[in-house]
């Protein structure tokens, strides 16, 4: 009996001996690099507003097998505890094969694929702001950091899934100023109030982005020239100035000054459209002047159907996505009063008296 535990013991050591522990490397959390792309501004990007959250889908593709849904519809927010861009649910990094994310942002809300995003008949309040990001293609915990593009930069120090965002959208803006110039007698003095001012355009449309896989540079973006790429409905839509609170706002002006301006349309959001006929403003003012600080007259004006197309400066055929527009319409005193004086000549008819008239 002795013997056999001596044996046994001797056993277990070898057994031990041969024992290889294997540890795998633990995996990674996926994290997001976000920015706001405004190409007008060529000022590079803007830094993605930490209090907003976006929106993603992702596709996991295996080395082998049909594509599978990894991430659907998750909400992606500022982590302040660990500083970075991720979803409440920790989600990791595949071992194999490589993951697609598609991102969006505001409203309103696209349908999502694995290299599509489609906004269907959608109504555009002027407060929404669509926004959807470049599709990070093939990234992976091997690969993020290698040929991960930042926002179209080369840049190895990517903290996340580089997710630039590109307005779908655009905007307008709508001045009205008086102008004074050119009138040297600093007595006359104009006010001007704008009793209402109308935008009219088409306000509903679809899109469709089709993204193709760049492959491994990374990042895609289908539209790098402007265009409006939206396809409106055909019906405009007629919005009320009461939309800002500048409507019935008084301009002082005084030769030979030209006043700031009044801002009545404070960069809403629109339909990206070609502009026809249709798109116009209608406005309605009333203009008082005043000499030596004694009223002369007033009048109110009414100028429906101003044409966008007509607006000179610069020629704006469409509105394109991610741009933002602004129309300035001037209002000046009319030509000043002059006279041709002239006389009217005298009537000439003649008489005659003979003498002696016999």
């Amino acid at each position: 009996m002795k013997k056999y535990f001596i044996i046994a013991a001797v056993a277990l050591v070898a057994s031990a001996a041969c024992t290889k522990n294997v540890t795998e490397a633990p995996e990674s959390p996926i994290a997001f690099q976000v920015a706001n792309y405004v190409p007008q501004t060529k000022a590079g990007e803007v830094k993605f507003d930490e209090s907003k959250t976006f929106s993603t889908y992702a596709w996991f593709h295996p080395t082998s097998g049909a594509a599978q849904a990894f991430m659907a519809n998750e909400t992606i927010k500022w982590q302040e505890a660990n500083k970075q861009w991720s979803s409440d649910r920790v989600y990791f990094w595949p071992k194999t094969g490589y993951v697609n994310f598609f991102s969006y942002a505001g409203t309103p809300v696209p349908a999502m694929t694995d290299g599509t995003a489609t906004y269907t008949n959608k109504t555009i309040a002027i407060t929404d702001d669509a926004m959807l990001a470049s599709a990070a293609y093939r990234y992976s915990n091997s690969n993020a950091n290698v040929y991960g593009l930042q926002y179209g930069t080369a840049n190895t120090d990517v903290t996340g899934v580089p997710t630039l965002f590109h307005h779908l959208l655009s905007q307008v803006s709508v001045i009205v100023k008086f102008d004074a110039s050119g009138i040297t007698d600093t007595k006359n003095k104009w006010d001007l109030t704008v009793n209402s001012l109308a935008l009219n355009y088409d306000n509903k449309g679809s899109l469709t982005v089709t993204f193709t896989d760049p492959g491994s540079t990374g990042q895609a973006w289908p539209y790098t020239t402007a265009g409006y790429n939206w396809t409106p409905s055909g019906t405009y839509a007629n919005l009320p100035a009461t939309v800002t609170a500048s409507v019935g706002a008084v301009q002082t002006t005084v030769a030979p000054n030209v006043s700031a301006g009044l801002t009545f349309f404070d960069a809403i959001s629109v339909l990206p459209q070609a502009l026809t006929a249709s798109a116009t403003i209608d406005l309605n003012y009333t203009l008082k002047h005043y000499y030596d600080n004694a009223e002369q007259i007033y009048e109110t004006v009414d100028l429906p159907g101003i044409k966008l197309t007509d607006f000179t400066t610069e020629s704006i055929a469409a509105w394109n996505m991610n741009y933002k527009y602004t129309y300035t319409i001037t209002i000046k005193p009319n030509k000043t009063v002059t006279f041709d004086p002239a006389v009217e000549p005298w009537q000439e008819k003649s008489a005659g008296y003979t003498y002696p008239n016999d």
